[in-house]
């Protein structure tokens, strides 16, 4: 439940937040993470941190830019809401995005790596800040996977497509 929180607080693109991603030990190439099942590759030109929490880890996250104006993470967790689908777990999650003035422009199917998945797109009124959420479940049960891209309007078009690279480079490893 304490992942689930601190999965919604997140939910929100404030600069300490986006600080937070941009720090850590770097990744290159490809990061895997067998605890969760998954991998994901690092696009050219970019370098992902792993995080320093306590407890396990849980994905990674790629700075977009020096200043971390955008950046991307990657991580897996259970379904510990045990949402039915994933159309479900991002319309839920995307709503606490309503508290912080965010308004969700659209949902959309996509993929995460070969998953199937469901995302939106939440633009905020009282900033520039725009985000979207891709949330896939693993095959047969285990975790669920959530790609997030948190930037700003004018740097939208450029990482958007930096995070359909990354959306691509999704892969399932062996869930140990």
């Amino acid at each position: 439940m304490t992942l689930l929180i601190l999965g919604v607080l997140a939910l929100t693109t404030n600069p300490e937040w986006k600080r937070l991603q941009c720090s850590g030990d770097a990744v290159s190439g490809r990061y895997v993470n067998y605890a969760e099942g998954f991998s994901v590759g690092m696009p050219v030109g970019l370098k992902g941190k792993r995080g320093q929490a306590g407890g396990p880890e849980r994905g990674v996250s790629i700075p977009l830019s020096a200043n971390c104006l955008g950046v991307i993470v990657v991580y897996g967790e259970p379904n510990s809401a045990e949402w039915a689908n994933t159309a479900v777990a991002v319309a839920e999650t995307a709503g606490y995005a309503l508290t912080d003035n965010g308004v969700v422009a659209r949902r959309y199917k996509t993929r995460l790596g070969r998953l199937p998945a469901s995302g939106a797109t939440i633009r905020y009124r009282d900033s520039s800040d725009i985000e979207d959420l891709v949330i896939a479940f693993r095959p047969r049960g285990g975790p669920m996977y959530t790609a997030r891209l948190a930037t700003t309007n004018v740097r939208y078009r450029r990482d958007h497509r930096r995070f359909l690279e990354v959306l691509r480079g999704f892969r399932l490893e062996p869930w140990r």
